[in-house]
């Protein structure tokens, strides 16, 4: 066969793809651990910041991964139920063919459980009109993180994870509150891919300033009233507590953070969690005219136990990280 032939050029060409492929999955496999890794730094850097914590006060603590192993108490519920769920969690990954071991609690990943659509860890939401986050399925179990004071004794934020479509992206963020579970202490996204300059403002951080003390139930019905409006917020309207200046030419995206907080702060996402620690909290006040205080019938929600707020978001004693 000749050197310049075309076959030879052929056979030649997809030698070389074959290994250039060969090679770029080798590194794409060997590298897989390391982007990992980087990943859940990144989302821990993002929880630290949604809470508060400046650049300066992560670096006194000893980094990302110091400060949010002695700050932080990472919780595994059952969104149907708000009840703590890790062993039920554990059960279901294993019906499912899923096993992750020792480290269930921090391994586990709650948007794989989603996309799996395996019954045992994910439910699909219908009626499709139900999915305002477009999402399609949705986990069983969730995390959930709390801030613990310095002496790991008080829980002084609790921060979700929440999700849902803009105009061209999944956001993917966290939004933290107050343990009143009514005030707002920030909110963030880690993944966008919105336009920048339009819908990529989400990020930026004059606009996430302004969610810090926004409130988010109306006390009347219970039901989740934040959300971001058009324009600028009016300092003398009466909502101005519960709206959130509007993105200019973002009105998609805009919409897309409105929904996912009605979603995941609503019953189908975090809400039975909320009224779990309202209820076994002492520093909450029961109100038994705020909806968001009562079970489905109608019944004044009550501790499963007579433990303290501290018990009841998932502390105990010698668990103080």
């Amino acid at each position: 066969m000749q050197r310049d032939s075309i076959s030879n050029t052929i056979i030649m060409s997809l030698v070389l793809c074959l290994i250039c492929s060969l090679l770029v999955s080798l590194a794409a496999i060997g590298l897989k651990p390391v982007q990992s890794l980087n990943e859940e730094l990144d989302r821990k850097k993002n929880l630290l910041e949604v809470t508060g914590f400046s650049a300066q006060e992560i670096e006194a603590g000893g980094g990302v991964e110091a400060l949010f192993t002695n700050r932080f108490e990472t919780q595994v519920i059952d969104l149907e139920t708000g009840e703590l769920a890790l062993d039920q969690l554990k059960v279901a990954l294993a019906a499912a063919g899923k096993n992750l071991g020792e480290d269930t609690l921090n391994q586990y990943d709650q948007f794989w459980a989603s996309k799996s659509k395996k019954s045992e860890i994910s439910d699909q939401i219908l009626p499709k009109s139900d999915d305002i986050v477009n999402i399609k399925y949705r986990e069983k179990f969730s995390h959930v993180f709390v801030l613990k004071s310095a002496d790991g004794k008080v829980a002084e934020k609790f921060i979700f994870p929440v999700r849902g479509y803009g105009l061209w992206s999944m956001m993917r963020g966290y939004l933290a509150v107050e343990p009143d579970f009514q005030t707002v202490a920030g909110l963030t996204f880690y993944d966008q891919k919105e336009t920048p300059g339009l819908g990529g403002e989400v990020q930026n951080p004059k606009w996430k300033a302004g969610w810090n003390g926004k409130k988010v139930f109306d006390p009347q019905t219970g039901t989740v009233k934040l959300s971001v409006i058009k324009g600028a917020v009016n300092p003398n309207s009466p909502d101005k507590d519960y709206e959130i200046d509007g993105l200019s030419g973002a009105t998609i995206t805009a919409n897309g953070v409105s929904k996912l907080l009605d979603y995941w702060l609503g019953p189908k996402g975090f809400g039975n969690y909320i009224k779990k620690q309202k209820a076994g909290s002492p520093s909450v006040q029961f109100n038994p005219n705020d909806p968001s205080d009562l079970d489905p019938n109608g019944r004044e929600l009550v501790p499963s136990t007579s433990e303290s707020a501290y018990q009841s978001a998932g502390f105990s004693e010698g668990n103080h990280g």
